[in-house]
């Protein structure tokens, strides 16, 4: 059967925190990509995991290539999880107002809004243990 999902390559990792960062992001990254209809098997999300201090804040996100449906995503890992998850909901937003072609001003309000109702929604899930 053909893959008809996103592909999610894994960048800079350096992280050394017990908690698995990199496996909570594919399933949380996958769980997002399903509840918006993102999964396309064209698209490509780049995940980097850090620290705030490399990263200078607790995340970040661009549009590498449009026509290429590339994407870059880059989180600190030295927070809580509850608000690593809502940071990796809110950039994750940012690639959903991207591939949709749709914000208001610098999409922020929108990203801000949702982060932590997504988080929460996906923990609720139990998919990670």
């Amino acid at each position: 059967m053909e893959n008809l999902k996103t592909t999610i390559e894994h960048g800079i990792y350096n992280v050394d925190h017990s908690i698995l960062h990199r496996q909570v992001v594919e399933v949380a990254t996958d769980w997002f990509l399903d509840k918006y209809n993102m999964q396309d098997p064209e698209m490509t999300i780049k995940m980097n995991l850090t620290d705030s201090k490399n990263l200078k804040c607790w995340g970040e996100s661009f549009q590498v290539d449009y026509s290429l449906k590339i994407y870059s995503v880059s989180i600190a890992t030295d927070q809580y999880l509850r608000d690593f998850l809502a940071t990796l909901m809110h950039e994750l937003v940012h690639v959903y107002q991207w591939v949709r072609g749709e914000w208001e001003d610098d999409g922020e309000k929108e990203a801000e809004d949702k982060q932590y109702e997504l988080a929460d929604e996906f923990w609720k899930e139990g998919l990670i243990r």
